[in-house]
């Protein structure tokens, strides 16, 4: 019954989405951030739930296109060309790469299918890129995160609280094993991500119930990245949550966010997260962090012999001995494994893309209305991707799907901007 339930709603949702795409690039997003098929898994069985989601945006995107229907200002800006060369660099390495082809014991990922999931994040990130133009269409595609990190939020202490976990918690997987935050670091950076919107959301909300309530979250969401004994998670935590109290609206409440992460750590981190922290400190004592420093001398030794095409898509692992006597892994640090593996740049416009959001976000916050839905999503947006962009020195989040989703929130949000500002003087 469940299954046939769920086929239901992906047709009715295929139908709609060929009228409005930009619903079926909400429906998407919050299926590729919440992974509803790792956390029911019996009910999609059988079912290639994506596809049914994806074709039909894709379909409704190109009709609205043809139909002169869809707003492509939006994407008339330094962010979008900076993040579309991003892509391409990326896409050219899988054909220029050296090291595509090389199969040994390290190779970690299979380059082709890489380059398929880079497909589908890039034109869902695309197509939401035009679709979400509007107000009400942003309002829909800001809860996406929130309403996901919720539910995962509640299932990831349900695992402290039942006792399911064993060390360290990841995300769902189904029966075979896969899950979309398998890795205890994705998982810790999805709450990462959330918490600044759960903070300003609070803000946002002008019934208390709903305040307090997206406020209590935030512990909760505090103690499922403790869970996960994540370091990068841990710094990535403690780094939104002082953002987020220093630019907090009233200062009293940001200024006890602080000890308030402190305490729930002193009393909620477990000794396997305590003990990882320890590592912190003394960083270049540590074996793992010893290994991520070798993992960057090799990274850096790829790029500097293949400056412009690097080694290849997802081709770390496998170029990995012919550039160092290490024991190969990945480098644990986004911006030298995308260096590395597509070129210097891939590299720049990388971090040219994520200034642009970042740049946009903190000039154009002021041009909404205060206590307005657009002017806490500015907070909320750019402190996520500080997190973000902070855990990303020390963890390979490259492939990371929420960092394209926040990047559609910025250009929507710059472009609302800059779009009142112009018709308040005209």
């Amino acid at each position: 019954m469940g299954k046939i339930a769920l086929f239901l709603l992906l047709i009715v949702n295929a139908f709609y989405s060929l009228a409005n795409p930009w619903f079926g690039i909400c429906v998407g997003y919050m299926f590729n951030i919440l992974g509803p098929q790792y956390i029911w898994w019996w009910h999609f069985q059988g079912l290639r739930a994506f596809y049914l989601i994806a074709i039909p945006t894709i379909l409704g995107f190109l009709f609205g296109a043809i139909r002169g229907a869809l707003n492509f200002e939006i994407i008339k800006n330094k962010l979008v060309l900076f993040s579309v060369l991003y892509f391409f660099f990326v896409f050219l390495s899988y054909f220029t790469g050296p090291y595509i082809d090389v199969v040994n014991k390290w190779r970690f990922y299979d380059p082709y299918q890489v380059l398929i999931t880079m497909l589908k994040v890039f034109i869902f990130y695309f197509i939401g890129l035009v679709c979400i133009s509007e107000h009400k269409k942003l309002k829909y595609f800001a809860f996406i995160l929130p309403i996901a990190a919720l539910y995962l939020t509640y299932w990831a202490n349900m695992q402290y609280f039942s006792g399911r976990f064993f060390i360290r918690l990841s995300g769902p997987r189904d029966i075979t094993g896969a899950g979309m935050y398998s890795d205890e670091n994705n998982f810790a950076m999805l709450f990462v991500t959330a918490i600044p919107f759960f903070f300003y959301l609070g803000w946002y909300f002008k019934r208390w119930y709903l305040r307090w309530g997206a406020w209590l979250v935030v512990p909760f969401a505090w103690h499922a990245i403790f869970l996960t004994a994540s370091r990068g998670g841990l710094l990535g935590a403690g780094l939104v949550s002082l953002l987020a109290g220093l630019r907090s609206p009233k200062k009293i409440i940001g200024v006890a966010l602080i000890p308030a992460f402190i305490i729930a750590y002193v009393w909620q981190g477990g000794s396997v997260i305590k003990q990882r922290a320890q590592t912190i400190k003394t960083y270049e004592e540590e074996s793992s962090a010893r290994a991520r420093l070798e993992a960057w001398e090799a990274g850096l030794k790829m790029l500097m012999d293949n400056p412009l095409t690097g080694v290849g898509l997802a081709s770390f692992g496998q170029a990995f001995p012919f550039y160092s006597d290490k024991t190969p892994r990945m480098a644990h640090n986004t911006f030298v494994q995308i260096a590395a593996e597509s070129g210097i740049f891939a590299g720049l416009f990388y971090i040219l893309f994520m200034f642009c959001c970042v740049w946009g976000l903190f000039k154009y916050r002021n041009y909404f209305l205060r206590d307005s839905l657009e002017y806490y999503l500015c907070d909320a947006v750019l402190v996520s991707l500080c997190g973000f962009l902070a855990c990303s020195l020390f963890l390979t989040l490259n492939g990371f799907e929420i960092q394209f989703y926040l990047a559609i929130l910025a250009n929507t949000l710059i472009y609302l901007a800059q779009k009142s500002a112009d018709e308040k003087q005209a």
